[in-house]
């Protein structure tokens, strides 16, 4: 920050433990890994939701990375290089830094996700290209992996795994495969497993969509949301697949008309110069993030570079009077608000100036802020989320920069 007059240079010396201008960190950082560039880029969480880089970045790493998991004890970081080739370990030292190379695993089948338990004693890949999943149990002294038996043949190409919050289950998405194939096996596939061995203990399929693209597991594991990227209604919008989860078991929340488990994004509305409207409606939904609280869900729609805002049902509301939202249940948050200063915008709102192809999000802890970041463009979105209404707005700086312009970061994970 440049420092005009040494009055304001002292203010901000006495203030340096809240931050000057009254903004402080929220020790939390975002990992934004870069897929083309030379490691992650490293910004600090401030208590206002906005990004500011933090002082450990750039962490380099052997070889461009795709996707970066945490254990949740904090001392491991476990990544898997853009290829999905090697499966690489970390010591995380207090500051965030990725301080020691533990070891690094070669993978086969072009690894596309990993999972840690919540007891950090286990990591899980995904092999897509061979159908297969491998289990490496986490030497609990050192952080040093050791692959549990062979990887098991599980008979699905999973693009995506998520893990249940008590770590009894692991999801896996069964979506489009290679992507750009139009290829699915449109399935979300659950898997019980011994969270002492780690073994996978039974399979569960569940069917969804046409070509599910993203998987949205509500932060208290209590509601799952299947994206697609083609299903859509040509009138209502894009489908949105939701389910309650309880273990294993998905079970479709009645959902909007009469189709049960079937949600829509509504159409962005347009208004012309001669005071006409028109609407177009969201296309390409890639990814989804619900909020910490389990309040919101957020749809990123790469084809309209639009994001849609839904609040997610308690099973509150009258039968009677119509609007009765089942929990776990979808409702679009319409219509723009002032909170005296600024106006959050109606969803779905543009991603914005320079946002042409956002592909990933994640949540503020603080769940204040909203991350959105968009491959090409190298940059990293950012939006206030009004906590009462769950409707957004652009930052100042509405955007900040990953590693290049041509680094193509494609994840982010907040620790």
């Amino acid at each position: 920050m440049k420092r005009l007059i040494g009055y304001m240079a002292a203010l901000c010396l006495l203030a340096i433990t809240v931050g000057c201008g009254g903004i402080s960190s929220t020790g939390t950082l975002a990992y934004i890994s870069n897929s083309n560039g030379t490691g992650f880029t490293v910004y600090k969480i401030n208590t206002d939701g906005t990004l500011t880089l933090s002082s450990v970045s750039p962490q380099n790493t052997p070889a461009a990375p795709k996707v970066i998991q945490f254990s949740a004890n904090g001392r491991w970081a476990y990544f898997l290089d853009a290829a999905g080739a090697n499966l690489y370990a970390y010591t995380r030292s207090g500051n965030g830094e990725l301080a020691t190379k533990i070891d690094v695993y070669p993978v086969t089948g072009k690894a596309s996700s990993l999972v840690i338990s919540p007891n950090s004693q286990f990591v899980y890949v995904a092999q897509p290209d061979i159908k297969k999943l491998a289990i490496f149990s986490i030497d609990q002294a050192t952080g040093i992996l050791t692959q549990v038996g062979s990887s098991v043949q599980i008979g699905y190409a999973i693009t995506q795994l998520v893990m249940s919050p008590s770590g009894s289950t692991v999801y896996g998405l069964a979506g489009e495969y290679p992507a750009g194939s139009g290829t699915s096996q449109q399935a979300v596939v659950a898997w019980g497993i011994s969270t002492t061995a780690g073994n996978l203990l039974s399979t569960t399929v569940t069917s969804v969509g046409v070509l599910p693209s993203f998987l949205v597991l509500s932060v208290n594991g209590s509601y799952m949301y299947v994206l697609d990227h083609t299903a859509a209604d040509p009138v209502l919008g894009p489908n949105i697949y939701a389910f309650t989860v309880n273990g294993a078991t998905l079970t479709p929340i009645a959902g909007q008309g009469n189709a049960a488990g079937i949600f829509h994004e509504n159409p962005a509305i347009t208004t012309n110069q001669d005071g006409s409207t028109s609407s177009t409606l969201p296309s390409n939904p890639v990814a989804g993030v619900t909020t910490n609280d389990n309040r919101y869900l957020y749809v990123i729609n790469q084809g309209t570079h639009n994001i849609t805002t839904f609040k997610i049902g308690t099973g509150s509301g009258s039968t009677a009077t119509g609007n009765y939202l089942a929990p776990g249940g979808l409702s679009e948050i319409l219509g723009s608000t002032t909170d005296g200063t600024s106006t959050f915008a109606a969803s779905p709102l543009d991603c914005g100036s320079g946002c042409t192809t956002p592909s990933f999000a994640a949540v503020a802890p603080q769940n204040n802020a909203l991350y959105v970041l968009d491959t090409f463009a190298g940059k990293i979105f950012q939006y206030r989320i009004n906590q009462s209404t769950g409707k957004l707005r652009a930052l100042s700086p509405a955007s900040v920069s990953a590693e290049s312009a041509t680094s193509d970061p494609t994840w982010i994970t907040t620790r």
